[in-house]
């Protein structure tokens, strides 16, 4: 084969495997492979596991365990996150609302310094118990892979629903309103 054939032949195979890659990340991109779920997810266990974790105001612990008799909203966050602050006035608004009808509400802080957390919590006024995960156990044990992502869980830890992504106060309430009439 002459010098010219061969040359042709070796960009003619990397065009068709420039192609095919572009094809299969097609195919990829469409079905949502390797993307991050936002909605609803299955949150991979059916009862959460308890933590003690030390609060962001230094007031002491937050046990999950002594809440297991009601329902809990558990949520991860970061005061980096966008869609954190854009549903943190949500969640401390509905608070009132729901810790009056026995929930508790915690936030689990991942991933952030600690000033900026509890400048988060001043510029929010957050008043819902906030938690700190510094060492990361807790997120790990969770699966949380993005933030904000939150564990909806009945009465006895059992895990109703997981959410990815920022919730708006219809779907949020929705949600609650499950754990209200599975207890």
């Amino acid at each position: 084969m002459a010098r010219r054939d061969i040359s042709r032949l070796i960009v003619l195979g990397v065009g068709l495997a420039a192609v095919a890659l572009l094809v299969v990340l097609a195919v990829a991109m469409r079905e949502g492979v390797g993307g991050s779920p936002i909605g609803r997810t299955d949150a991979g266990f059916a009862q959460a596991r308890s933590f003690t974790l030390p609060t962001l105001d230094g007031g002491g612990s937050f046990d999950l365990d002594a809440h297991a008799d009601g329902p809990v909203f558990v949520y991860f966050w970061a005061s980096w996150c966008a869609p954190c602050r854009e549903e943190a006035p949500i969640i401390e608004r509905l608070w009132p609302e729901y810790r009056a009808l026995g929930y508790t509400f915690v936030g689990v802080n991942i991933l952030d310094a600690e000033r900026d957390a509890r400048a988060f919590v001043e510029e929010f006024a957050l008043t819902f118990p906030l938690v700190r995960d510094v060492e990361g156990t807790v997120y790990l044990d969770y699966g949380v892979y993005g933030l904000p992502e939150a564990f909806f869980l009945r009465p006895g830890l059992l895990v109703s629903e997981k959410f990815n992504g920022a919730l708006g106060e219809q779907e949020f309430r929705t949600m609650l309103a499950k754990l209200q009439e599975r207890s």
